[in-house]
């Protein structure tokens, strides 16, 4: 009898031991912490916009992606202090995205019919206009960004899109439904994941310009690049 109690006081011993030890594993379960917004890749540059275009632009002689870009700026006359200011989304243009013949910026956006050549075929208030179409008021990126469109406020001046200039024309076809009185930019994130492409789940611009490299982090916002090399974002929303 004395054996029986022994053997059942050793299986409740044990019981309670093992009741212990999975009920401490779940509290440790239930409290965990999971960190879900972190980049596999560091998507931070570790300067203001304006920092990283000056650096990809003349700050080497190698890496040069945004030199054209950089050149429109300075050329525009807009105020660089606008690149530095904080809470801002930055939709930066590469070098092939501009200049690429027959596709790019300056090939698709004519004067009077013509091709531009550089920057200065335009004027520079029209150029400067167009950059400031490029920079929203807050900060857009896949973390806030969903698949129904969202608008945002440009810093371009209201009204400066109610036409298709015939110095600064955008090209497709304009009609009134397509102006842009408020200078707004529509954007949302496309369901389509195209792995030919290279394209996962992109930001699209006026449901019509995928961004290609996406939510890079500068120290006053977010930096979005467009470098497909064969497309123009224009400010008529279709």
């Amino acid at each position: 009898m004395k054996k029986i109690n022994i053997v059942s006081i050793m299986i409740i011993a044990a019981c309670l031991s093992l009741s212990f030890m999975f009920s401490s594993c779940l509290k440790l379960q239930k409290d965990f912490n999971r960190t879900t917004n972190v980049d596999t890749l560091d998507a931070h540059v570790y300067t203001t916009a304006w920092g990283y275009i000056k650096k990809r632009a003349y700050g080497s002689a190698t890496d040069t992606i945004f030199r054209r870009f950089y050149d429109a700026i300075i050329y525009s006359g807009i105020d660089t202090n606008e690149y530095i200011k904080p809470n801002r989304t930055y939709i930066l243009l590469s070098n092939s995205e501009i200049t690429t013949a027959s596709t790019g910026f300056w090939a698709k956006v004519t004067i009077n019919g013509a091709a531009a050549k550089s920057w200065k075929s335009y004027s520079a208030a029209d150029v400067k206009a167009y950059l400031q179409y490029l920079i929203a008021q807050g900060l857009y990126s896949h973390y806030g960004l969903k698949l129904a469109d969202v608008t945002f406020t440009t810093l371009t001046p209201l009204g400066a899109y109610t036409t298709n200039p015939v110095t600064f024309k955008f090209p497709g076809t304009f009609i009134t439904l397509n102006s842009n009185p408020n200078s707004t930019m529509v954007v949302h994130v496309s369901n389509a994941n195209t792995v030919t492409s290279q394209l996962d789940y992109p930001i699209v611009i006026n449901d019509a310009i995928n961004i290609t490299s996406s939510d890079l982090e500068a120290t006053n916002g977010i930096i979005q690049v467009v470098n497909s090399g064969n497309s123009v974002i224009t400010p008529f929303i279709p």
